[in-house]
């Protein structure tokens, strides 16, 4: 699709003039501070190691299974009548479950085991007493090394105050970490592994995992606010599991603790807490990688209306790396392919034998493809044409990168469809944020607040905290 570039810049900048002076100040939201997050489902059995400090508990009796847990290796498998636990390979019991790995998070200083600090001194050292026995005893000089008494009345070291407690499973044949607490739960004869840490930290896993961290600061740090408006406002969503989402494209991708990056965490940092709300409720503030020049309205490329999500000309988003993509498809390639597609979408309809023509029936306002009619014949040799709507379905059964696309088409000398060459820009569905186009107004002064402010219509940036 050509772009008058000059006519498009003059509509953006005109567009920016509209927009207004800044975001709503000064308000305050109350979200939950944690997510759960489903790591794996249906395992017949789960590997993981803890370091750090956890205890394991029983969910069903609120018994502690272990109280010193970590550095060490377990596996949670299927039993008969509940969640079979072993230790560095040996046996250690069976329990109803749901069973969680929980942080044994102390305070700093020296507690007895009523919890009271006796005396707490950096420099010399620390004189403790234990609740049980009310004796006391003076232990080390390091600094760096703090003590506690636990409930047992014993004295133990704590680790220094920038270890982080962490837990590691094997996910396709990779070892993955992860920061906070780990829950298994058995669904019927299989597992489901979740991750239940605060959302601040879940953003340091998915931030960088999202967005390249070479991006300008203020586009990451739009990245962050738009990924912590999404999560909240999905919260719940899969409540009959047990967690709130998943780590993988359905929601975010999550990389854990193996992702992190300083650069991302920065940007996470200098937005904590901060949330879009649009009449008074936190968004769904989609994203993509790059929308080719234009966003597009929620109910073009998908079904339902969304009043800040709206079509937008994008020229910051001009890149070489998603631009000008070209595909080309012979006919029995173009059948195959739109043969698996349509499937998951009309399980029941005949394959076609041929695919004979496609036409474009509509255009969505950011000139994305929103309806395309698929001529051809079935199995039984009888004419067949099917209409699919909305530009995110046409991409995906076109296998494209996006649906801002022109096509050209060849015949045999039979008047046969012999090929199909496409031709497009952008990656990804075109809804809200273009990653790329937050990437080049950061380039060009544009705080984060202006980006969010431009790619969400109507929105307010409000903080959150936990409750």
């Amino acid at each position: 699709m050509p772009v008058n570039r000059w006519l498009l810049n003059l509509l953006f900048a005109l567009m920016l003039l509209l927009c207004p002076a800044g975001f709503a100040a000064g308000e305050v939201k109350v979200y939950p501070e944690t997510i759960r997050v489903g790591i794996l489902q249906d395992m017949p059995s789960i590997n993981f190691d803890l370091s750090g400090r956890y205890r394991l508990v029983d969910g069903n009796s609120g018994k502690v299974i272990a109280e010193d847990a970590g550095d060490s290796s377990w596996t949670a498998e299927v039993g008969q009548n509940g969640i079979v636990l072993m230790q560095n390979g040996s046996l250690y019991g069976e329990y109803v479950g749901p069973v969680k790995a929980e942080e044994k998070n102390f305070k700093v200083g020296i507690e007895t085991g009523d919890g009271s600090v006796i005396q707490q001194d950096n420099l010399l050292g620390f004189a403790v007493a234990s609740g049980s026995e009310g004796k006391s005893s003076f232990l080390g000089k390091d600094p760096g090394t703090q003590y506690y008494v636990d409930g047992s009345g014993k004295v133990k070291r704590l680790a220094t105050s920038d270890s982080i407690n962490l837990v590691s499973i094997y996910k396709n044949n990779q070892q993955r970490s992860y920061r906070g607490s780990f829950e298994i739960r058995r669904i019927g004869n299989l597992i489901t592994a979740i991750n239940e840490l605060p959302i601040e930290e879940y953003l340091y896993g998915v931030v960088p995992a999202e967005m390249p961290v070479m991006f300008p600061s203020e586009a990451l740090k739009a990245q962050a606010v738009a990924a912590r408006s999404y999560v909240i406002s999905q919260l719940g969503s899969y409540a009959s599991y047990g967690f709130d989402v998943l780590d993988n494209q359905s929601n975010h991708v999550y990389g854990g603790f193996n992702k992190e990056n300083p650069v991302a965490a920065k940007a996470v940092d200098e937005t904590r807490g901060l949330v879009l709300v649009y009449r008074g409720q936190p968004v769904a503030a989609f994203y993509h990688s790059s929308s080719g020049g234009f966003t597009d309205n929620s109910e073009d490329v998908w079904t339902n209306f969304l009043g800040y999500i709206r079509a937008k000309p994008d020229p910051a988003d001009a890149n070489d790396k998603y631009y000008n993509w070209s595909v080309t498809y012979s006919a029995s390639q173009l059948t195959q392919m739109i043969n698996g597609q349509l499937k998951k979408y009309w399980p029941k309809m005949n394959n076609y034998s041929s695919v004979t023509d496609l036409q474009v029936i509509e255009h969505t306002a950011g000139g994305r493809v929103k309806k395309l009619l698929i001529l051809g014949t079935d199995i039984n040799g009888s004419p067949q044409q099917v209409v699919v709507f909305n530009a995110d379905r046409v991409r995906i059964i076109l296998g494209l990168k996006s649906a801002l696309f022109n096509f050209s088409k060849t015949s045999d000398q039979d008047g046969n469809l012999s090929s199909v060459a496409i031709t497009g820009s952008g990656w990804g569905h075109g809804l809200g944020m273009s990653q790329w186009g937050a990437a080049g107004l950061a380039g060009q002064g544009y705080s984060f607040q202006d980006i969010l402010q431009y790619y969400y219509t109507g929105v307010d940036l409000v903080t959150y905290y936990g409750k």
